[in-house]
């Protein structure tokens, strides 16, 4: 109402006290007062934001400024999660069953430590689970230290960016000695629909080895692994690779002989199940490039 108010009064003045020429009409007069009060009611309505504005700009100089955002770790908050007695126990089972055959080094961890996880997990507590929760397992409880636990076990993602320099590694860890890997050369060609020409060149324990593939950038190619797994197996270092695939990727651990078929006996896992453990010479390379 205040800026029609304006324009009406301006209106009005233009009207009453601008000296028109003697020829013009009073329609004319109307005409121009009209348009003249027009302007006026929308100048002042354009110019009324501005003190709030040239305001608000002020407090947002004066604001203090913010410092970087905080890398401290992200912990829950409130009561932890509560798994049922029976959880409990299946908790309990698998990470005996696990630790029995050596997964866990070089401490076994508190299955106590990994109910609230578990409690987060409509599934059926299988390894799958417990290696999930293991990653997660400071969220809940900030003291927790998951290296403890995790000396033998490395996590190749299946759908992240590949580094086949960082899973060598990995695999050469694992093997506790078992193998010797040097004069690595790795070469990538061209990417020709999704696919990517890999070169592994290395020395295995003496022996030249050379891999090649068709590889992907996000998607995990396992010949790496079972020419490292069969090179470890031929070395009679007591240990072979086993793995335990998940939605992630896989989970690989270096274990004893028979370590692989105990421990699918005793938690009644099978090739159909979700989750199942198997030796890595075992299985067939895969190259990503020719299964997306």
């Amino acid at each position: 109402m205040f800026f029609l108010a304006t324009g009406i009064v301006t209106a009005l003045c233009f009207f009453f006290f601008v000296p028109f020429s003697a020829d013009t009409g009073t329609g004319a007069k109307l005409f121009f007062s009209a348009i003249m009060g027009a302007f006026a009611a929308y100048g002042l309505w354009s110019l009324w934001g501005i003190p709030a504005l040239v305001a608000d700009l002020w407090n947002l100089a004066r604001r203090p400024k913010r410092g970087p955002p905080s890398s401290a770790p992200i912990h829950h908050k409130g009561p932890l999660p509560e798994l049922s007695p029976s959880r409990q126990a299946d908790v309990r089972r698998v990470v005996r069953v696990m630790a029995e055959h050596g997964v866990f080094a070089p401490e076994t961890p508190d299955p106590a430590l990994l109910y609230a996880g578990v409690a987060d997990m409509d599934e059926s507590v299988k390894p799958d689970t417990i290696l999930s929760i293991l990653e997660e397992v400071s969220y809940y409880h900030p003291d927790a230290d998951p290296a403890a636990w995790t000396a033998n076990l490395a996590m190749h993602d299946s759908k992240a960016e590949q580094d086949e320099a960082a899973q060598i590694a990995d695999l050469v860890r694992l093997a506790g000695g078992g193998l010797a890997v040097s004069d690595i050369r790795i070469e990538h060609g061209a990417e020709v629909a999704r696919r990517i020409p890999v070169t592994i060149a290395m020395t295995v324990n003496g022996e030249a080895v050379t891999l090649a593939y068709a590889g992907n950038v996000k998607y995990l190619s396992t010949h790496i692994h079972h020419a490292l797994a069969t090179r470890l197996d031929a070395a009679n270092s007591g240990r072979r690779f086993a793995w335990l695939w998940t939605d992630q990727g896989a989970w690989i651990s270096a274990l004893p002989a028979g370590s692989v078929e105990a421990m699918n006996a005793a938690l009644k896992l099978k090739p159909q199940s979700r989750c199942c453990w198997e030796w890595v010479s075992d299985a067939a390379p895969m190259a990503a490039g020719e299964t997306i």
